[in-house]
C-alpha cells in the first residue's frame, strides 16, 4: 500500500477519532486536539475500553487493549491504525484496485 493510502487512512481514522472521542466525553468536536493525550480530555480507562470496543468495529478486526495507552494521543493512535491496516489485504485491495 502506498505511504499516501495509508496518509488516506490516518486522515480519516482522525476525523472519526476525534468525533467519536468527543461524543464519548460529551464535549465539542472541536475542542479535541489529535495532538493532545486523550487522558487530558478524561479519557479513563472505563471509557477507554468503550473507545475500543466501538474503534475495532469500525476498523474491522481485533486491537490490542494496550495500544490506547502506547499511542495516547489521536494523532498517534490513529498513526498506528492506519499502519495496522495497510498490512491488511483486505483494505490493500480496496486502496489500491
Amino acid at each position: 500500500m502506498s505511504a499516501t493510502a495509508v496518509a488516506r487512512i490516518q486522515s480519516e481514522l482522525q476525523e472519526w477519532l476525534c468525533r467519536h472521542l468527543a461524543a464519548q466525553l460529551r464535549l465539542p468536536y472541536e475542542s479535541i486536539d489529535p495532538a493532545e493525550r486523550m487522558s487530558a480530555y478524561g479519557l479513563d480507562s472505563v471509557r477507554a475500553v468503550a473507545v475500543l470496543v466501538e474503534t475495532e468495529e469500525y476498523a474491522g478486526f481485533p486491537i490490542d487493549p494496550e495500544a490506547l495507552w502506547d499511542y495516547p494521543t489521536v494523532e498517534t493512535f490513529a498513526r498506528f491504525l492506519a499502519e495496522q491496516m495497510a498490512d491488511r489485504p483486505e483494505y490493500s485491495e480496496k486502496l489500491n484496485g
